[in-house]
């Protein structure tokens, strides 16, 4: 669960595999809950310091984000999700970024399928 609040606090181009998996209600549903946890004040509003917070509990086994990344995608993620750049983030705002990057993934797999081109038919005929 936690991972999935990092992708898609971090940016919404890393988000798209592990949207893949999920539906939009599905994805909405747990990103409000960790949005609510990672709120630690309580104020409705995530600060940077929040979020930042979030991403240095992640990693992968002993491997740890280190401070200067976890402030990097902090910045990077409330570049894109600070709609009015108050500094801090509602879940309004959050759940924007969130339709935003499902509609980038639908967009980039749609174009990837028009690449690819209608299905190739049974060889030798």
């Amino acid at each position: 669960m936690t991972r999935f609040l990092v992708v898609g606090l971090v940016a919404a181009s890393l988000a798209a595999p592990a949207l893949a998996q999920d539906t939009r209600a599905s994805a909405a549903a747990k990103f409000s809950r960790e949005f609510k946890a990672r709120d630690t004040n309580h104020d409705g509003v995530l600060t940077k310091a929040e979020v930042k917070a979030a991403i240095m509990k992640m990693g992968n086994g002993q491997r740890k984000i280190d401070d200067v990344h976890a402030a990097r995608l902090a910045d990077l993620w409330f570049g894109k999700a600070d709609a009015n750049k108050d500094g801090k983030v509602t879940e309004a705002e959050a759940q924007a970024l969130l339709s935003r990057t499902f509609d980038e993934y639908e967009a980039a797999k749609a174009a990837q399928a028009q690449q690819a081109g209608p299905a190739a038919g049974p060889k030798g005929r």
